[in-house]
C-alpha cells in the first residue's frame, strides 16, 4: 500500500490517465450543393458552446459538459465560424455564404470524470474534427471508377435525354462533331470549358440537377491549376479509342487523368480514410419541388457517392490499415419548410429513395440512422400554418405547406412542396442556441460509443 501514497508514483499514473483520457472523434460533413452544410456547422457549433441553455444539456453525456473550446489558432484553413454567425445574425439577417474552399473545424470538450477513475483524473477531453468542403466536389468520387473513354460515353448518355438535351442545345452538337484524332485546336478548347462550365451551372439552377461533373468546374477551390481544368467530354469518343500526342483525345484524356488521380483521389485520400462517423446532409425537398428528373438525377447522384464511400475497402489489407466509418447518418436537411407532423415524412422519402444503396451499407455492417434536420429552424408554427420571414423582404408571412406523401412513389412522380425562399429568423446570437430541429439527437449520436 505504500507505493499508493507515493507522490511520485501518483503523478506518473494521473499523466497516464490525462493522456489516455484525450480521444478523437474525426467527422465527415458532406452534401451536395445547397444542403445546408454551411448553416449546419455553424449550428452544430453554436449547440455546443451553448450547451448549458440549449436542449443537449438535458442529453448525456452533455449534462457533465464543462468546457466547449471552438479552434482558431493554429488550425489549417479554419472554418468562418464567426463569418457565418455574423450573417446569420445581421439586419437583415441572411443565410452564411456557401462553401467555397475546404476548412477544418476542431472542437475542444471537457467533460466531468465519474466512476473509479475520478480520483486520478478529474475531466475527460474529446476532440471533433471536421473537415468542410464544397459539395460540388462531392460528385467528383465516382470519377474514380472511370476512365476517360468511359466518362466521355456517360457524358453522351446523359446529355441524350431530357433536360440536359434542350441545356447543352448547340454545345452538345459541337462536342460531338469534335474529331477525337483530330489535332486540338487551343482556343476552341478553351471556349468550350467555358461554355461546358456554363452548362453545369444552368443544370444545377434551373432544372435542379445534381450530377455536375467535374465539379471543380464549378468551384475550382485554392491549390489547382487553371489549364489543368482545360477538357471536355469528347461525345464521339469511347473507351477504345486512342489518339497520338496533340490530338484532342491525347490532351483531353491526360487532363482528365491528372484530375482524376492527383485532385479527386488526393482529396479522398486525405478526407475519407480517417473517417469515424459520416454525416450526409441531403436537401430532399427542393428536388421534389422540381419534379422527376430532378429526384432522378439526385438518386443516381446519392448512390454513387454512397459507393465511393466503399472505395479503397475491399481488400484484406484495406480493411486493417484503414479506419473504417463505423456510423452514417442520412439526414434530409430544411425540414422546418414543411408542417412538424410531416418533417418524418420528408426523413421517410429520402431514405425511400436510397433503399437498396442503404442496404449495402447496413450489410458492410455500418450502423445507419436517420435524421430529419433544421440546423437554424426558421420558422415557427401557429396551429395548421407556419410563419417566417422571406428573402429580401421585411414583415412575415403566414403560409400553409405543401403536403409531402408518406412514402416515395417508385416512379418518383410527386406533387411539390412549393417551397418559399425564406430568411433566418431574428434575434440569433452566438451566445443563445440557435432554433433548431433535432440537432441535440445527432450531436449524441456523434459522440456516442466514445467513453465519456
Amino acid at each position: 500500500m505504500a507505493g499508493i501514497k507515493n507522490p511520485q508514483w501518483l503523478a506518473q499514473l494521473r499523466q497516464q490517465a490525462t493522456s489516455l483520457g484525450t480521444q478523437h472523434v474525426r467527422v465527415g460533413v458532406t452534401g451536395l450543393s445547397r444542403a445546408g452544410k454551411t448553416t449546419f456547422i455553424t449550428g452544430l457549433i453554436n449547440q455546443l458552446e451553448n450547451h448549458q441553455r440549449g436542449l443537449l444539456a438535458r442529453r448525456r453525456p452533455f449534462d457533465r459538459l464543462e468546457a466547449v473550446r471552438w479552434q482558431r489558432d493554429g488550425v489549417e484553413q479554419p472554418f468562418a465560424y464567426i463569418e457565418a454567425l455574423q450573417a446569420l445574425a445581421g439586419e437583415p439577417a441572411s443565410w452564411p455564404a456557401s462553401t467555397r474552399d475546404l476548412s477544418r473545424v476542431v472542437i475542444d470538450l471537457r467533460f466531468r470524470q465519474t466512476g473509479l477513475l475520478k480520483r486520478l483524473q478529474q475531466t475527460r477531453a474529446l476532440r471533433i474534427e471536421i473537415l468542410d468542403y464544397p459539395g460540388e466536389w462531392l460528385l467528383d468520387l465516382p470519377l474514380l471508377g472511370l476512365d476517360y473513354g468511359h466518362w466521355c460515353e456517360q457524358m453522351r448518355d446523359w446529355l441524350d435525354a431530357e433536360p440536359r438535351r434542350s441545356l447543352a442545345g448547340a454545345l452538345r452538337d459541337e462536342l460531338a462533331a469534335i474529331d477525337p484524332l483530330a489535332p486540338q485546336d487551343v482556343g476552341q478548347l478553351q471556349r468550350l470549358t467555358g461554355a461546358w462550365t456554363e452548362f453545369l451551372q444552368r443544370s444545377r439552377s434551373e432544372a435542379g440537377l445534381s450530377r455536375n461533373q467535374p465539379g471543380r468546374f464549378l468551384l475550382p477551390g485554392s491549390g489547382i491549376a487553371a489549364d489543368m481544368l482545360l477538357f471536355v467530354p469528347l461525345l464521339s469518343a469511347n473507351r477504345h479509342t486512342r489518339g497520338e500526342a496533340g490530338s484532342w483525345w491525347s490532351e483531353c484524356e491526360a487532363r482528365f487523368r491528372y484530375y482524376r488521380d492527383y485532385v479527386v483521389k488526393g482529396f479522398y485520400d486525405e478526407h475519407f480514410s480517417r473517417l469515424d462517423r459520416q454525416i450526409l446532409l441531403v436537401d430532399m425537398l427542393a428536388p421534389m419541388d422540381a419534379g422527376q428528373a430532378a429526384l432522378t438525377d439526385l438518386k443516381a447522384a446519392l448512390e454513387s457517392v454512397l459507393q465511393s464511400f466503399r472505395h479503397g475497402r475491399n481488400s484484406l489489407l484495406s480493411r486493417f490499415w484503414q479506419p473504417r466509418i463505423s456510423r452514417l447518418a442520412v439526414c434530409a436537411t430544411k425540414v422546418d419548410q414543411v408542417a412538424p407532423a410531416q418533417q418524418r415524412a420528408v426523413q421517410q422519402c429520402l431514405e425511400d429513395l436510397l433503399t437498396d444503396s442503404l442496404s449495402e451499407v447496413r450489410h458492410g455492417g455500418v450502423q445507419v440512422r436517420g435524421f430529419p434536420l433544421a440546423a437554424v429552424r426558421a420558422t415557427r408554427q401557429e396551429g395548421d400554418a407556419l410563419v417566417a420571414g422571406l428573402q429580401g423582404q421585411s414583415g412575415w408571412v403566414r403560409y400553409q405547406p405543401g403536403g409531402i406523401p408518406e412514402h416515395l412513389p417508385l416512379d418518383l412522380q410527386v406533387a411539390g412542396p412549393e417551397l418559399l425562399d425564406l430568411r433566418p429568423p431574428a434575434g440569433l446570437h452566438r451566445n443563445e442556441p440557435f432554433p433548431h430541429y433535432r440537432m441535440d439527437e445527432l450531436i449524441g449520436w456523434m459522440v456516442e460509443g466514445h467513453t465519456l
